[in-house]
């Protein structure tokens, strides 16, 4: 007799597509449907519902949770709107406590995002139910972060760093965070794939095309980028520069994108820099390029360069957050000071000439992916925990 399922419920309350939200569904995806019965409780309204409901055998909850937009995040429109989301978000709770009471979940899997760990402290409160509390970014201080945490029956991080911050911040009794990867589906991000990329913005046969992909802000080193591409340029005409993301996460960027484009005019980058927005189909883009760039001043892990990586690409990083943890200077890719454009570029002067480094590292990359950074890794490391959570076997 086969024996039940484990039951999971994962909380995602994003409201725009990101890294957390692309992990979400890579592991929703590959989670074994045979031990476990997934329940996703996911925003009722925007671009990500139709992407979380394509995920077959899963249920889905959509809620509500008090999100706004850009112009109710600051003053006192900001205070009124934090003050009124409390109430779908209580609500939201107490709905989900029904839900999952009926349904007999036994593991919830959150999000380190604000609302995701007040819903969860208020389902934890109303029903007992034991949870995962999952690191994707730096800690932020505020009470209901702490609560969550010393709550949490399981922790784990999407990089060290991330795992030494917090302890950093709360001291010893958060050695218990465990260090968990985020895995790439190297079927869906592969060498060899077809890309559109090169005949969408015109480029030439030889053209080297050099990419940056990740929402535009400050703190993500697109203006380091363009700086660079400026310094580039000069010495390399055949590289092109390509910029995908756009400014719809936080609104600490709304001047940010006029600035970009006006910096590509200034720096006589015109043709040679190619906005294209966001972007859904990075399994096209990525097989396009020849290079890609993680200028982040500080980064959680860097997702970006392991699904280019997986493609086969060579990955220049900053030497910020977890992306030292993914590459390897001078194996499988590059390392660069954070803001440090001219490093930058002497780095993409010496890539994009050397067609021969380029086979080679974009090769180690890919084996890179291939040893460390799977989903299956990550979704039978997960598997275990949810196990344990439940009751069902004891961690090592």
């Amino acid at each position: 007799m086969m024996p039940d399922k484990i039951k999971v419920l994962l909380l995602d309350t994003n409201d725009a597509f990101g890294g957390v939200v692309r992990a979400h569904l890579m592991f929703l995806q590959k989670t074994d449907r045979v031990r476990f019965e997934l329940y996703a409780a996911v925003l009722g309204h925007g671009p990500l519902l139709p992407r979380f409901r394509a995920i077959p055998d899963v249920t889905f909850w959509p809620i509500e949770v008090g999100t706004k937009s850009a112009k109710w995040c600051t003053g006192w429109r900001g205070k009124v709107a934090n003050a009124w989301g409390v109430v779908p978000l209580v609500w939201t709770a107490l709905r989900l406590a029904v839900l999952c009471r009926r349904a007999g979940i036994q593991a919830i899997h959150t999000s380190d995002k604000k609302r995701s760990l007040l819903l969860v402290l208020l389902l934890h409160r109303l029903t007992g139910i034991p949870y995962l509390y999952h690191i994707h970014n730096n800690y932020i201080e505020y009470p209901a972060n702490r609560a969550a945490l010393a709550s949490a029956s399981i922790i784990i991080a999407n990089s060290g760093e991330m795992r030494r911050d917090f302890i950093e911040h709360l001291g010893p009794a958060l050695e218990r965070i465990r260090v968990v990867y985020n895995g790439m589906d190297v079927e869906r991000f592969r060498p060899g794939l077809p890309s559109t990329l090169r005949q969408e913005i015109g480029a030439a046969p030889d053209d080297v095309l050099i990419g940056i992909s990740s929402r535009l802000a400050p703190d993500k080193g697109q203006e380091t980028f363009l700086r660079a591409a400026k310094l580039v340029v000069a010495q390399a005409p055949q590289a092109r520069f390509v910029i995908s993301g756009d400014d719809s996460i936080f609104s600490d960027n709304v001047d940010f994108v006029p600035l970009l484009k006006r910096l590509a005019t200034e720096n006589e980058l015109a043709g040679r820099v190619h906005f294209l927005g966001f972007r859904s189909d990075m399994s096209n883009i990525y097989p396009g390029l020849d290079i890609v760039v993680n200028a982040a001043w500080r980064e959680a892990f860097g997702l970006v360069l392991t699904e280019a990586m997986a493609c086969g690409k060579v990955a220049i990083g900053t030497q910020s957050g977890g992306i030292p943890e993914i590459i390897t200077d001078g194996k499988d890719g590059f390392l660069f000071p954070v803001r440090d454009e001219q490093k930058l570029a002497e780095i993409l002067l010496d890539v994009v000439r050397a067609p021969e480094l380029r086979a080679r590292l974009g090769a180690a990359a890919r084996q890179t992916v291939l040893d460390r950074f799977t989903i299956q890794e990550q979704v039978n490391t997960q598997e275990q925990l949810y196990l344990a959570l439940a009751g069902m076997n004891n961690l090592k």
